[in-house]
């Protein structure tokens, strides 16, 4: 598993989200923005272009709706389970809405659910398939972002080996150019 952060990390995060999902008065929460299912479990895809969305619930269940492309894809890089990753086939006529409101109600989610419409992951098509199926949904594309801007300690110590790297790359770049010097070979010398 290509995991950035342990699965002590992740766990902290998703009971963190659950409280915020509760104290908000929402059963659960619709998250369509790739960077809220990377904060929660680590899946990080390309993706996101195409319908998929992470369900998390008040009592802290996550579960993620997407293709079969991206299973494998969230197998590896999240701390997501094959039992929460649920598949919408890409075929003619496909809903994947209905399929989400499935999947809701399976969960038991049956009270008020929130949404995160303001990202490139939920598109105005979508979005618009995905309130036809649910019904009447909150805007909470504010919730997650919130618990994000507060840092961990680990979040800190890949922030700071982050900028490391960084300042690295621009020595390397600087110690490279020089006047006719191939573009190619100052990129090279950042990434390496």
């Amino acid at each position: 598993m290509a995991l950035h952060f342990t699965p002590e990390e992740f766990a902290d995060r998703q009971s963190r989200a659950a409280r915020a999902v509760a104290d908000a008065g929402l059963e659960a929460i619709l998250l369509f923005a790739p960077e809220s299912h990377y904060w929660l479990t680590g899946y990080d895809t390309f993706g996101f272009a195409m319908f998929q969305c992470m369900v998390l619930t008040a009592g802290g269940d996550i579960a993620l709706l997407t293709r079969p492309p991206d299973r494998l894809q969230a197998l590896e890089t999240s701390v997501l389970t094959e039992g929460q990753i649920h598949l919408w086939v890409d075929r003619a006529g496909v809903a994947p809405a209905e399929e989400l409101k499935w999947l809701v109600s399976a969960m038991g989610v049956h009270g008020r659910i929130g949404i995160e419409t303001r990202t490139a992951g939920l598109t105005h098509a979508n979005g618009r398939a995905v309130e036809a199926a649910m019904g009447e949904l909150v805007e909470a594309s504010d919730l997650m972002p919130a618990l994000r801007r507060v840092k961990s300690p680990a979040e800190i110590a890949h922030i700071r080996r982050a900028a490391e790297l960084s300042d690295d790359a621009l020595d390397a770049a600087i110690a490279t150019a020089r006047p006719g010097a191939f573009e190619g070979d100052i990129l090279a010398a950042m990434q390496g």
